[in-house]
């Protein structure tokens, strides 16, 4: 038999328990006009939005830390029926690391866009404050109606997931520890104004990470598993990480990307003009850097790829690769797409067989429609030359610099003759700039033998300089 005390305490705990679920499945309704300052709280949500909002001029809707608002999904994928939250006032939607806002949808199916978005109404002198939040499934994401010079939107530690575009804002973003993942489009075009600055964010398994943006700054980021990832942007990018994306960038002029890592991409770099490439790491990608005009890449480790660097410059003294290690790239370590002559002597390949690098260098020797490309033959240490290979003149009458006084030269009886007291080793190329041979010089008179037929050749000292002399019959 239970007790009446028992009875009595058994209701307490019931009436308990109905009241505990009864606030946990509460939620607040909400739709139409803000027509006066407004607060939604914690112990009002999930907020459930069942018809679109606009906040009216003069008002400000304030999203307390860890507000949920669920909006009505919209199943037609008709945008025009899509549910909005319009600002025409101020919205200011302040979250905290443990207590982010979450703007969601009642469908939540990964890739599924069902409800329009935030959309400002500058027109209207509508304006955002946002952090520490989380914005998933909507058609425009964050959207303003007119470019907004001048006007600079931050946004902290915030996540955009399954979204078509996270963010479609013509004016300046600042992004700090933000995620982008799964979204159609990270942020979208700039196409009037704006510019973009992003610091540790994470851009993951998107369409396109950052499309056609006026001016972008990237540290410390990191692109992991995207399609197009950055098309068409122009700016800073340092110390930014780029793992097995399809694209890292395409359709891109005015980059200066330095010290950065670009490994397993099916395309790291598609520089198109403009485009300056320092101090970074290419590895394991299929095509690790397209160059065009006015490029210039220094100082970096392009190994292990497919293919290293594909020049498309069709201005040649324009664009520079120096300093580089260009080495064990499988299919080509360059590849000159241009009929144009390129030097590229200060480059290490990584062998001082010729006929491996030149296996490697595919040019006008394998394809008459292509350009020539001379080069150098470097030590182990990638340190210093031993030799030069030049296939063609480039520049001047001759294509080539003459020393007039730190180098004689003769040919006499198959000998020909160097005296200088500067040179370490010379090459002997014809008037067509193809190389003869290649000797050490270890004294200041040094005579070799060496069979040519009439005609004008130049010797060429380790530093490219050259002196003309003339075989008669």
């Amino acid at each position: 038999m239970i007790s009446s005390i028992t009875k009595k305490g058994l209701l307490i705990c019931l009436v308990l328990i109905n009241f505990l679920c009864f606030k946990s499945n509460a939620q607040t309704n909400v739709s139409g006009g803000i027509y006066q300052n407004t607060t939604w709280t914690t112990t009002g949500s999930p907020y459930l939005v069942t018809g679109s909002i606009v906040v009216f001029p003069g008002n400000t809707l304030t999203i307390e830390p860890g507000v949920q608002v669920i909006v009505t999904a919209d199943n037609t994928f008709n945008t025009g029926n899509f549910i909005y939250l319009e600002v025409r006032g101020a919205l200011v939607a302040n979250g905290t690391l443990g207590q982010p806002i979450v703007f969601t949808s009642t469908d939540t199916t990964a890739g599924f866009y069902n409800w329009l978005g935030i959309r400002i109404k500058g027109s209207q002198g509508g304006n955002v404050q946002m952090n520490n939040f989380e914005l998933y499934n909507t058609w425009y994401g964050i959207h303003n109606d007119i470019s907004e010079p001048g006007i600079t939107y931050a946004f902290d530690n915030c996540l955009f997931q399954s979204n078509n575009y996270a963010l479609q804002l013509n004016a300046d973003l600042v992004y700090n520890n933000c995620s982008f993942i799964q979204n159609g489009v990270g942020q979208a075009a700039q196409i009037s104004y704006g510019t973009m600055t992003a610091t540790n964010c994470i851009f993951t398994d998107n369409f396109c990470s950052v499309t056609w943006s006026n001016g972008i700054n990237l540290q410390g980021c990191t692109f992991t598993g995207n399609q197009n990832n950055i098309i068409g942007c122009a700016g800073l990018i340092d110390s930014c990480q780029f793992i097995n994306n399809n694209y890292a960038f395409t359709q891109c002029s005015g980059l200066d990307i330095r010290n950065c890592l670009f490994t397993g991409n099916a395309n790291g770099v598609e520089g198109d003009a403009n485009c300056q490439i320092t101090n970074s790491i290419f590895d394991n990608n299929i095509i690790a850097v397209r160059i065009g005009d006015n490029g210039n890449i220094t100082n970096n480790q392009i190994v292990n790829n497919e293919i290293g660097i594909q020049i498309t410059a069709y201005t040649p003294n324009s664009t520079v690769i120096e300093n580089n290690i260009i080495c064990s790239n499988t299919i080509h370590n360059l590849e000159n797409l241009t009929d144009k002559n390129y030097q590229v002597n200060l480059n290490c390949f990584c062998s001082q067989d010729s006929t491996v690098i030149e296996n490697g260098i595919y040019d006008g020797y394998d394809d008459i429609t292509r350009g020539l490309v001379n080069y150098a033959i470097y030590d182990d240490s990638c340190q210093t030359i031993l030799s030069y290979v030049t296939k063609v003149q480039l520049g001047g009458t001759t294509g080539l610099n003459e020393l007039s006084n730190e180098m004689k030269v003769w040919y006499s009886n198959h000998y020909l003759t160097i005296q200088s007291t500067s040179i370490s080793f010379i090459e002997v190329i014809d008037v067509n700039g193809r190389m003869i041979n290649s000797y050490p010089i270890n004294t200041d008179n040094t005579s070799m033998a060496i069979d040519l037929i009439s005609g004008v050749y130049f010797v060429r000292n380790q530093e490219g300089y050259c002196k003309r002399f003339i075989v008669a019959e």
